[in-house]
């Protein structure tokens, strides 16, 4: 899987409602790429909009921002905001949705909440009790 994560520079007050409307009205324009599986809009609590795309691969990323429906979009884009969003790619290494686990694969409990708590706890996972990644 291939992901890219998209900043936005920012969007002033009187132009959120347009931008949201843009984003949603772009997920319709390239719901039927190629590879395409996830895109979603984020907003922190600082107001600032961050996307989420997934693909099945960078090429289907790289075919999809080649089409004409996505130089629409982004022309449509332009218009909202004067600059573009600064765009990172990545490969993804481990999926816990993949694996069937919390581990990655490496045995557990199928995914349980119990790992994630310790986890963001600080204390390694395998001392909690009936805790993930048992070796």
């Amino acid at each position: 899987m291939f992901v890219a994560i998209a900043r936005f520079p920012e969007v002033c007050a009187e132009r959120r409602t347009g931008f949201e409307a843009w984003f949603a009205w772009s997920n319709d324009e390239l719901r039927e790429a190629d590879g395409l599986t996830v895109r979603r809009l984020l907003r922190a609590s600082d107001g600032t909009y961050t996307a989420v795309v997934e693909h099945e691969s960078a090429q289907t990323f790289a075919a999809m921002n080649a089409t004409g429906v996505a130089a629409h979009v982004q022309s449509r884009l332009r218009k909202i905001l004067k600059d573009a969003p600064v765009t990172a790619t990545h490969e993804v290494v481990v999926d816990l949705a993949a694996s069937g686990s919390c581990c990655g694969g490496r045995g557990g409990d199928g995914g349980g909440v119990s790992h994630h708590v310790v986890a963001l706890a600080g204390v390694s996972a395998a001392a909690g009790s009936g805790g993930c990644c048992r070796d």
